[in-house]
Order: C-alpha cells, then sequence, then structure tokens
C-alpha cells in the first residue's frame, strides 16, 4: 500500500517506495552484505518497477525506502501480511550506521503500534544471522526455536508488542534523542 506520508525521524525518514526507488530497491537487495539473509531477486529494472506498482495497490503491504537527513537513500523497511492486529516486519536492509538503522526499525514500530493499531508484530530472521538476532533482541521481543521454512532455511520468529518495545528502548530513546 502507498502511504502518502513521510515518517520522520531525527536520523532517518521513511518514504513509501515509488517506481523511482526501483533500481536503489534491487541493487541494495543484490547487495552481498545482505542477499545471503533475502530470498534470491534475479529480476530487471523493469520487472522491479512492476513489482513496485503492484505492491503500491496490496491491501496488508507497507513498504518504504529508508532515507538518511542528506535525502539519500540508505535502506527498506516493510510491513505486511496484516492480518488484524498482527502483522510482520520484514525487508530491512540499511546501510547507514547504528543510529540509522535503529531509528528505522523505531519507526516502523511506531507506524505498525500506533498509526495502525498492531498488537504484535513478528519478524522472521535466517537463524544464522547473529547480527540480526542481536539488533532484534534489544527491542524486546519474544524469540522462537528455529524452524526449518519453506525456503530450506532455519528461520527464528521474533515477536513484539508496544510495550515490551517501549521497556527495551526507554533508557536508550534517552541516549539517542538527548
Amino acid at each position: 500500500m502507498y502511504y502518502d506520508r513521510i515518517i520522520e525521524g531525527r536520523f532517518v525518514d521513511l518514504k513509501s517506495v515509488t517506481a523511482e526507488d526501483a533500481d536503489f530497491t534491487r541493487n541494495i537487495r543484490q547487495d552481498p552484505d545482505f542477499a545471503r539473509f533475502f530470498p534470491p531477486l534475479d529480476n530487471t529494472l523493469e520487472q522491479q518497477k512492476n513489482w513496485i506498482k503492484f505492491q503500491q495497490s496490496k491491501a496488508g503491504d507497507y513498504f518504504f525506502v529508508v532515507w538518511d537527513k542528506n535525502g539519500e537513500r540508505i535502506g527498506t523497511i516493510a510491513l505486511y501480511n496484516i492480518n488484524g492486529k498482527n502483522c510482520e516486519s520484514g525487508r530491512l536492509a540499511v546501510k547507514g550506521n547504528a543510529f540509522q538503522s535503529t531509528e528505522a526499525q523505531l519507526l516502523i514500530f511506531k507506524f505498525a503500534f500506533e498509526y495502525l493499531g498492531m498488537e504484535t508484530v513478528s519478524g522472521y530472521i535466517f537463524a544464522d544471522n547473529h547480527r540480526a538476532i542481536r539488533f532484534n533482541k534489544q527491542f524486546g521481543c519474544t524469540m522462537e526455536e528455529p524452524e526449518m521454512h519453506d525456503n530450506g532455511h532455519y528461520m527464528v520468529k521474533a515477536t513484539y508488542t508496544k510495550e515490551a518495545v517501549d521497556k527495551a528502548f526507554k533508557g536508550k530513546k534517552k541516549m539517542m534523542y538527548r
């Protein structure tokens, strides 16, 4: 779905993806730093533009580009599979610094919990992506044991609530936003 506002933070902003972002979103998915932790993407620029157009009209699927405060695209993040008061978060690939990555995740949680009224947000992480597991634990999620998924990889399910995210980040927010 297309969200017509900018979700603003101090370090980054989230803007709904548009066809003009196709080259960036395609390239970041193929970047070796991220590609091993995403399903393979082998498409043309035109196919990526078409996927974005489809995604913009797909109910329950919000895909954002993460922009730094200099107006540069530095990543992607999404909410999807919205089902009642629950949804999934993912497609997180940010080339920025720790503050930018952390704030992008906080902004997507704020959007999910405060704007969409979600009660839980879940995400699936490759079990061997230890960096992502550490990153997600800082948000107060509960993690299930790894399970084999259809993609042939062991995945860890992380589940977040607004209360857990708020509690986990109470002190860190003070550090980030002083």
